[in-house]
């Protein structure tokens, strides 16, 4: 059992994140910890594994005990060995090169005997059916795949409490049905699960307690039938995500006869020579100012795509034509422009007035202030691009974006980790992009996201062209079919 009394929390020099938590999880119950992003889910998370007091300092007021111990009076090597932890970005967590080796990694540290680890591994990756991803370089899997080793090394470790940050949010719907499955043999098996989560379709089935965080305080507590039963007004009033997505329908959109095309041409790309085209697609044809929504599972091709029409890659030698002009390499560099999943690594200036400078150094006070506006961060314009919150960060880098001019401008997950509101937020400045002029390529998991912007859907498998359709009701089942809804 898990109880927390009173709990509050500052980081150092920091505001108030949690104020007053009372929260009793029992043992083998599944609680879903949601709310909008800054709610205080994941420092409830952190304070539960360990990671505060000793990673992340701070001043914890309040008790909290798990099994009846004091979690501050327990060392983190004595919490981990009760609790097992699946962070946001799963990169952060992992000690060792090859995957199989960082699946032996916590029990081998523990003592546990090499044959009953190696026991564990084999019944792990069969449950998960994931035998593809063993002795892989780390570094050569998808953000989903790495996801995926994470939760398994949870698997193998066989902890009794299991904490999970954002989850699904690298994951596409096929994975996320195997994450599904794990959540709910874990739960057969008892384990107590502590989910923080935005996206929530995939958890009603499995959550006891649905847990609404607002700022720093717990707001509602639901129970699962309670919760299955909000309408979508109600999801909406508490900045949360849709939970039945068949429910949804595409905007409409709005097309003509005469509408302009950008075409690609021989977008083959290989990463090593002698392997099997990691793209493979003679021509297609992209429709400008339009929102076009690139899907495909995990490892099927789309970031490879978008780096090839970038110019990023520079083997690459496929055409794009574009107004009429054949763009080389290096013209494509100057016409196209790509937000990185993980916009960290795009920012770099010591102030968010200075980060749009970066791409437009004749902007004064004033347009920098209004522009900040636009995407609801001007009051950030001093602070450190870095130091923002995660959907700062993508709004940032969406305004940093506009101000390169570039005609086409592709986002690779730009949903990751938001919350309803922001998510709905990141929709509405998508399609004021398109309806400016501008040519909007996304890459996405996120039904969502893709319901509420998307006037087309370029689906892609194994670097191959599966599909192209507009985004309408005739092709909705295609699209349902797609995400398993």
């Amino acid at each position: 059992m898990i109880r927390i009394e009173d709990m509050s929390f500052n980081y150092e020099n920091g505001e108030k994140v949690l104020n007053n938590i009372n929260l009793t999880i029992d043992s083998g119950e599944v609680i879903c910890l949601t709310g909008a992003s800054g709610s205080g889910k994941t420092t409830v998370t952190r304070i539960l594994n360990g990671t505060i007091p000793h990673l992340y300092q701070g001043n914890i007021e309040g008790n909290v005990h798990i099994n009846g111990e004091d979690i501050r009076q327990q060392s983190i090597y004595e919490i981990s060995k009760i609790s097992g932890s699946v962070f946001q970005n799963p990169r952060s967590q992992f000690f060792c090169l090859n995957t199989t080796s960082e699946l032996a990694f916590e029990p081998e540290n523990y003592g546990v005997d090499p044959q009953h680890i190696e026991v564990n591994i084999n019944r792990s990756v069969e449950v998960l059916k994931m035998n593809h991803l063993l002795d892989r370089n780390i570094f050569d899997l998808s953000g989903g795949e790495k996801q995926l080793i994470a939760c398994t090394a949870i698997q193998v470790s066989g902890h009794d409490i299991i904490i999970l940050d954002e989850p699904s949010s690298n994951l596409d719907f096929t994975t996320i049905t195997k994450l599904r499955q794990l959540l709910k043999r874990w739960k057969n098996e008892g384990k107590t699960i502590i989910i923080a989560e935005h996206r929530l379709h995939y958890l009603v089935d499995v959550v006891d307690r649905f847990v609404v965080m607002k700022q720093g305080e717990i707001s509602t507590v639901y129970d699962n039938i309670t919760f299955n039963a909000l309408s979508s007004d109600t999801l909406r009033d508490l900045g949360l995500r849709a939970i039945h997505l068949n429910h949804m329908k595409p905007k409409t959109s709005n097309y003509t006869n005469i509408e302009e095309k950008i075409a690609l041409q021989n977008f083959m790309f290989n990463y090593k020579a002698k392997q099997p085209y990691a793209l493979n697609i003679p021509k297609v044809e992209l429709t400008k100012g339009k929102v076009t929504a690139i899907i495909g599972r995990n490892g099927s091709g789309k970031s490879t795509f978008a780096r090839c029409l970038t110019g990023v890659e520079r083997k690459f030698k496929g055409h794009v034509e574009l107004d009429g002009r054949t763009l080389k390499r290096n013209q494509r560099l100057n016409h196209i422009y790509m937000v990185f999943q993980d916009v960290n690594n795009q920012l770099f200036a010591e102030s968010v007035a200075e980060e749009l400078r970066l791409n437009h150094n004749q902007l004064d006070d004033a347009s920098i202030q209004s522009r900040l506006q636009q995407y609801g961060i001007s009051e950030h314009i001093d602070r450190h691009p870095l130091s923002l919150s995660g959907g700062e960060k993508q709004r940032l880098g969406i305004a940093s974006a506009i101000e390169t001019k570039r005609e086409v401008l592709i986002f690779d997950e730009p949903s990751s980790g938001l919350d309803g509101q922001r998510m709905r937020e990141m929709s509405h400045i998508l399609n004021r992009l398109a309806s400016q002029g501008y040519t909007i390529l996304l890459i996405t998991h996120d039904y969502e996201l893709l319901m509420s912007c998307a006037d087309e859907v370029l689906h892609l498998e194994n670097g191959c062209v599966k599909d192209q359709y507009q985004m309408d009701n005739e092709h909705l089942d295609d699209l349902q079919n797609f995400f398993e809804i």
